[in-house]
């Protein structure tokens, strides 16, 4: 069964909504976000847990990496089109934003995205997908549980360049690094639930 769609037009309906925590709007679009299932909620902790040591501000040494503000369920306004999606995972870079995004819409457009497809995949694979192009994302994830597939994107000019499709299947045991938080070896296995 698909997300239940109603037409707005603005940014700012959605925002006077009743229950706005629990909706995109994509395109002009107001749509029910689906409630994520056991195997989205384990990967997004384990996603924030492996990127953890970018989530600070770092400094070298031999210290951890830093240089990000990460966030899990950031919901963010798109200032093209009337767009304002709650990401899965979502990350800025700290050399480019000085301060951390705040607020309860977050309006500084953010620099590396993850959305763990569940029913609404169409979207994430499409409509969201070319929002975030349009604003310069400058790398987009998407988990797919269904095909076990980590999908790396980078924005290049007319769309996003896979740059690398990872199945925990294809590297058994082992870790690998992931555009743009080079220098750290993350675990797909341990992304996908699968226990070695």
């Amino acid at each position: 069964m698909g997300a239940e769609k109603i037409f707005f037009s603005t940014v700012e309906d959605w925002l006077a909504t009743e229950d706005s925590e629990r909706m995109e709007l994509i395109e002009g679009e107001l749509v029910q976000r689906v409630m994520p299932s056991a195997d989205h909620s384990y990967t997004a902790s384990k996603l924030a847990f492996a990127l953890g040591p970018f989530n600070n501000k770092g400094g070298g040494g031999g210290g951890s990496p830093g240089g990000w503000w990460i966030y899990s369920e950031a919901s963010v306004v798109y200032p093209n089109r009337p767009n304002g999606f709650v990401h899965d995972l979502a990350g800025w870079r700290r050399d480019k934003h000085k301060e951390r995004p705040q607020g309860k819409r977050i309006l500084e457009t953010p620099d590396w995205v993850c959305e763990i497809l569940s029913e609404n995949r169409g979207a994430d694979l499409i409509r969201k997908k070319r929002v975030l192009h349009q604003n310069r994302v400058s790398h987009y994830w998407t988990v797919d549980h269904r095909d076990k597939i980590l999908t790396v994107m980078r924005w290049v000019e007319g769309g996003y360049l896979n740059v690398q499709e990872i199945s925990p299947d294809e590297i058994k045991g082992e870790k690998t690094s992931l555009e743009p938080f080079d220098g750290l070896a993350i675990s797909v296995e341990e992304i996908f639930g699968i226990e070695t």
